[in-house]
């Protein structure tokens, strides 16, 4: 039976089995060309895809941060006592004792007083501003003051006394009456100039001060050494009242000649800026040329005691002015060929950014130095040594921009990196 089965399959070497092999053959082979084909078109576009995509612009980023000066602070001769504070005008503080004590300020509040006045009702050098007659409750005030043994400037009742004439009183002689007359000018009532003095004192970033009066007689009126130097480089901002207290001596209409209570201004380079004195407690508030340099040397010395305490206070400023002014030098904070930052180019190794410039600046070890960077629009293609941004270097009120120069080449990606980056 199973012989008779023979007819179901052909043998192999028939006609219907080799079409069969030769059909499937044929159409495995197509199909195999038709795959290659697709993955050929498909790589081409891929290609293509990758070759016209857009590929990214270098960016910068800056790798120097902020930074101090290293070394040992300098140290100045302090006193036993009381707080201070110096400092080199637009530099920055040379050192701190005690700075943040809130201590009775006297006649340093005036400083304040000055300052609200100066804004309140602006003068231009060379001119007055407008004038003010004094009254018999100016007359009383002068009065009772001289009697309480204050500090006083005579007045008499219909003296004519400009603003600019009001303002010597009030910072050379350092007249309690003036500060009381120029309060109610300005606000109408004491108590409504104290509010601006406080308002004033607290913009200035003076967190330790707290005014009760204008004059400082109150003791409730107290500030820090700190807070004051913050009010003596505000008053020197002004080139009406730095010139008032670089004053030795003043005229006015009926007190005459009088001399400036800081034996100091005039003598060693002092050029103010205000005493205060109360009871057993001396303050000074102080500002003194600084050899060649335009930077005043300024400070706060404050509740200095003694036999005379206001002596004491001026002797230690002079102690500390004449040590501030040997700590000053120049000091390189950016040299030339310093890396201050990195490029990041697409398909190639980063490229170092250098300073082409030093920078020297005036100061001393512990000062902070700032560093900003901007860049310019940046393209694939940059010859090496040009100029990528600038540098801005800052120390207390110095500050200078550098070029920031490529330290090679930068150019567009190769095509093997445009084809293969993801």
């Amino acid at each position: 039976m199973r012989k008779n089965d023979s007819w179901l399959s052909p043998r192999s070497n028939s006609t219907v089995f080799r079409g069969s092999h030769y059909r499937d053959s044929r159409s495995s082979l197509a199909g195999l060309s038709r795959v290659i084909m697709v993955l050929v078109v498909l790589i081409v576009i891929a290609s293509a895809i990758q070759l016209i995509r857009s590929v990214p612009i270098p960016t910068a980023m800056p790798t120097l941060g902020d930074s101090v000066i290293p070394g040992a602070p300098p140290s100045l001769p302090w006193p036993s006592q009381g707080g201070g504070t110096v400092a080199i005008e637009g530099v920055g503080t040379i050192g701190n004792f005690n700075s943040n004590a809130e201590l009775p300020l006297a006649s340093v509040a005036k400083i304040i007083t000055a300052l609200v006045v100066i804004k309140d009702h602006p003068l231009t050098l060379g001119s007055t501003g407008p004038t003010l007659s004094v009254t018999s409750g100016d007359v009383a005030s002068y009065t009772s003051m001289y009697n309480q043994q204050d500090s006083v400037v005579p007045v008499a009742g219909g003296e004519s006394l400009t603003e600019y004439q009001l303002l010597e009183g009030l910072l050379v002689p350092s007249g309690d009456n003036i500060a009381l007359m120029l309060a109610t000018w300005d606000a109408g009532s004491t108590q409504a100039f104290v509010a601006k003095m406080n308002s004033l004192a607290k913009s200035l970033g003076m967190t330790k001060s707290i005014f009760k009066d204008p004059s400082g007689l109150d003791n409730g009126t107290v500030g820090s050494a700190h807070d004051q130097l913050l009010a003596a480089l505000a008053l020197l901002k002004n080139p009406v009242l730095a010139q008032i207290v670089s004053k030795a001596q003043v005229t006015l209409p009926v007190a005459g000649v009088v001399y400036n209570v800081n034996y100091n201004v005039g003598h060693n380079g002092f050029v103010g800026i205000k005493t205060g004195s109360m009871g057993s407690a001396g303050n000074l508030v102080f500002a003194a040329t600084n050899g060649a340099s335009k930077n005043l040397v300024v400070g706060a010395i404050l509740d200095q005691s003694g036999v005379q305490p206001l002596i004491a206070a001026l002797s230690e400023s002079t102690k500390l002015v004449d040590a501030a002014r040997k700590v000053p030098q120049q000091i390189t904070v950016l040299k030339q060929g310093q890396l201050v930052a990195s490029i990041n180019v697409p398909g190639a190794q980063p490229v170092a950014v250098e300073a082409a410039n030093n920078v020297s600046f005036v100061g001393w070890p512990g000062l902070h130095v700032s560093y900003q960077a901007k860049f310019v629009k940046l393209s694939h293609n940059i010859a090496k040594g040009s100029k990528v941004g600038t540098l801005t270097v800052t120390l207390g009120d110095q500050t200078a921009s550098v070029p920031l120069v490529t330290t090679k080449a930068i150019q567009s990606p190769p095509l093997s990196w445009r084809l293969k980056r993801l």
